[in-house]
């Protein structure tokens, strides 16, 4: 029976199913943690490598902007639909790309395919999320986001030990897809009921003057920086990881992605509670100490083991600074603006996921050591911390 938000459950068909296509939708993303690896095998310049993997969050960064106004429960599955196919097309051109000019077009097409994947899910997913249990509903949401860059990579590993490449093994990963696709068919009577819902209510988008307006709120903007400098810190691990642990002789370096989000997953479940508890300000900038020391040992390390240990607190800061970062929007924010702060802080790692492969191919390019990519992570992390040191918003507003 078709059900909304209002009166159901949380645990309902339509939210545990656009929570498993979410799943299935970062799972194809997390994937390329050795993307940059497999573009310097084939032939690809380091330049070029660095460009390549910035493109598909740049695709998102410039597209998030422009289609989520248009997506509306009533859309927002056949775009869902067309997305995983382009998804899955996009995952087996990958074996078929040799050249710059076709993997530049590809990327593009994937970062297109995966921004109306995860805008059109999220409009939707809103629908059936019960107001009495929202935050209780993001945070299964978030988890469900997170758990592939655990589960992905040793799997990548596995399935490279049975396939000629990385090219062929992205091939095999299309068919998360289909199991997605499946998902969604059940769907469309309450994607109905939501659109229906919708429309008498009137809703309609904030527009680009309501971000206008938010940016001139000094506090938002600081955190936002500091959102925008964590992303950009993280990513410069995240796509250079498995080249600089393969240095160490690790065998299997996506262990890191399994330790550091386990580690950030544990925190999550744990914490819960206790993010409403603390100061954030101060936790926040507590944690960007911690988290820069941990950047700038990865610039020492010449072994597994602390490898692994630095990834493990790797992990444990990023799952405290994302989820207090979130909080402190939501906080700031009037109650009709909250969605707004949250697409903001989304468009922060859009930037941060194009801006840091980029300057990691630089990095690289010029013949400097990977030390230089941690250095300027816990440079950019120190800077965070600063950033929020200069918020003064502590309290939520008196206003509902």
């Amino acid at each position: 029976m078709p059900s909304s938000a209002h009166g159901a459950s949380l645990f309902s068909y339509p939210f545990l199913s656009l929570c498993a296509v979410a799943l299935f939708g970062f799972g194809n993303i997390a994937v390329f943690y050795g993307l940059y690896p497999y573009l310097i095998s084939i032939g690809i310049s380091p330049f070029w490598s660095g460009w390549i993997l910035a493109l598909e969050p740049l695709t998102a960064l410039v597209l998030r902007p422009l289609i989520s106004p248009r997506l509306g429960p009533g859309n927002a599955l056949p775009a869902m639909c067309a997305s995983l196919v382009m998804t899955a097309l996009a995952l087996l051109g990958y074996c078929l790309a040799r050249d710059t000019a076709f993997l530049v077009c590809l990327r593009i097409f994937h970062g297109a395919a995966f921004v109306a994947l995860v805008s059109a899910t999220t409009v939707l997913l809103v629908h059936f999320i019960p107001p009495s249990a929202s935050g209780r509903g993001f945070g299964i949401f978030s988890l469900t986001t997170m758990l592939p860059f655990a589960v992905m990579p040793p799997l990548m590993e596995f399935l490279l030990r049975f396939v000629p490449g990385a090219g062929q093994a992205y091939a095999w990963i299309s068919l998360m897809t289909l199991p997605a696709l499946a998902l969604l068919i059940p769907l469309r009577p309450h994607a109905r009921l939501a659109a229906e819902g919708a429309a008498r209510m009137g809703r309609t988008g904030p527009g680009p003057g309501a971000i206008v307006m938010a940016l001139k709120n000094r506090n938002v903007s600081l955190v936002l920086g500091a959102s925008l400098l964590t992303f950009l810190s993280s990513t410069l691990l995240f796509f250079f990881m498995k080249d600089f642990g393969a240095s160490l002789g690790l065998a299997n370096a996506g262990l890191f992605f399994t330790v550091s989000t386990g580690a950030t997953i544990a925190v999550r479940v744990v914490g819960s509670g206790f993010f409403d508890r603390v100061d954030k300000r101060r936790t926040l900038m507590l944690t960007f100490c911690v988290l820069a020391g941990c950047y700038g040992a990865y610039a020492l390390v010449r072994a597994p083991l602390p490898f692994l240990l630095a990834a493990a607190v790797f992990g444990a800061c990023m799952g405290v600074a994302l989820p207090l970062l979130q909080s402190t929007l939501f906080i700031l924010a009037e109650p009709a603006h909250r969605g707004l702060n949250a697409n903001l802080m989304l468009s922060t790692m859009d930037a941060g996921y194009f801006l840091g492969p980029y300057l990691g191919g630089m990095i690289l390019a010029a013949d400097l050591p990977h030390a230089w990519l941690f250095r300027l992570s816990a440079a950019m992390a120190l800077g965070a911390g600063l950033l929020v040191h200069r918020s003064t918003a502590q309290d939520p507003p008196t206003h509902s």
